[in-house]
C-alpha cells in the first residue's frame, strides 16, 4: 500500500495542476485504493485556497512552482498508472503459470496409464475379434445350409404336388 502522506501530496499537486476530480479518483483506484478511500483523500486535500494578491515577481515564481508541481504530478500519475499496469500484468502472469502447471499435471496423469494394461486389453480385443469372425462365419454357413434345406424342401413339395395331379 502506498503511504497516505505521499497520496495526499500527490492529490494536492494534481488539484493544483488543474486535473479534474474523476481523473484523480480513477488514478487512486488504479493505484490500489478503494473508491471510498480515494474520495476521502481527495476531500481531505481539497480545501478552499485563498488567492492572495502578490507582487509580479512572486507571481511568476509561483507560476514556475505551479508548473513544476504540474510536471511532478503528471510524472507521479504516470508512475501510478505504470505501477497499476505492472501489477495487473504480474497477476495475469501468475494466472497463466497456474494454468500451465495444471495442464502439465493433466498431461502427466494421462501419460501415467500403465502400458502393460494396454497390451493385455489389446490382446483381449484381438481375441474377441477372432471369435467374432468365427461366429460370423458359422452363422453364414448355417444360413446357407438352411437356404439349401428350404430350397430342397420346395423342390420336393413341388414334385409331390405335380404327382398328385
Amino acid at each position: 500500500m502506498i503511504n497516505e502522506q505521499v497520496m495526499m501530496d500527490t492529490v494536492a499537486r494534481m488539484l493544483e495542476a488543474g486535473i479534474d476530480e474523476p481523473t484523480i479518483l480513477s488514478t487512486l483506484v488504479d493505484a490500489g485504493l478503494a473508491q471510498e478511500e480515494a474520495i476521502q483523500i481527495v476531500q481531505r486535500v481539497k480545501v478552499p485556497q485563498p488567492q492572495p494578491s502578490q507582487p509580479q515577481v512572486q507571481q511568476s515564481s509561483q507560476d514556475i512552482q505551479i508548473m513544476k508541481n504540474q510536471i511532478e504530478t503528471q510524472a507521479q500519475a504516470q508512475e501510478l498508472s505504470d505501477t497499476s499496469v505492472h501489477n495487473k500484468l504480474d497477476m495475469h502472469e501468475q494466472k497463466i503459470d497456474d494454468v500451465s502447471k495444471k495442464i502439465d499435471e493433466v498431461k502427466q496423469a494421462v501419460s501415467a496409464t500403465p502400458a502393460p494394461q494396454d497390451a493385455i486389453l489389446s490382446g483381449r480385443i484381438s481375441e474377441l475379434e477372432l471369435k467374432l469372425e468365427e461366429v460370423s462365419s458359422i452363422s453364414k454357413a448355417n444360413l446357407d445350409l438352411l437356404k439349401n434345406i428350404l430350397e430342397t424342401d420346395r423342390k420336393i413339395l413341388t414334385e409331390l404336388e405335380a404327382k398328385k395331379e
